[in-house]
């Protein structure tokens, strides 16, 4: 049975360089030093970007998931994103995008995962460690996702992303 409601999604996202190479780790190593994450290494400012917009929110078939589309803010206008994840696990949350972008990224407490990011210029190899993640839509309307994200040849970043959902 499917279920469908219009939502208002409030998205706060924190993100900063640091120092790391997901690509030449091995996942341990990864795991090891994310202590050393904790602190924006650059001196630069974190970057923060606070979005609302207006979604929806569906459950069909043990899965949730929530779409909006992304605006000129994000950079990424025309493009649609949707969150998604299975209700029995609920720790593993998907974030597919689709339009002038494109891109499928899976993040699961403690493990990298290899993923390609299109754009109009190019096209990225990506790989994303998520170090910590709550999804608590069911009950509370809230996922924090706590991150780190690396195109290959470029400086590591890492993300600090919740998003709440309210009818």
């Amino acid at each position: 049975m499917l279920t469908e409601k219009d939502i208002r999604i409030y998205i706060d996202s924190v993100r900063y360089e640091v120092e790391a190479s997901l690509f030449s780790q091995e996942i341990g190593e990864v795991e090891s030093e994310i202590e050393l994450f904790e602190v924006n290494d650059n001196g630069d400012e974190p970057e923060r970007m606070q979005i609302k917009t207006v979604g929806k929110y569906s459950v069909a078939d043990g899965r949730a998931e929530i779409s909006y589309d992304e605006t000129e803010l994000t950079g990424m206008e025309g493009a649609k994103t949707l969150v998604y994840f299975d209700l029995n696990s609920p720790e593993i949350v998907t974030m597919l995008r689709t339009g002038s972008v494109t891109t499928a990224l899976v993040f699961e407490k403690g493990k990298r995962h290899h993923c390609v990011y299109n754009t109009p210029y190019m096209t990225f190899e990506v790989c994303v460690h998520t170090i910590d993640i709550k999804n608590d839509i069911e009950s509370k309307g809230n996922i924090s996702i706590d991150y780190m994200v690396e195109i290959r040849g470029a400086r590591a970043e890492r993300t600090k992303f919740s998003m709440k959902i309210m009818e």
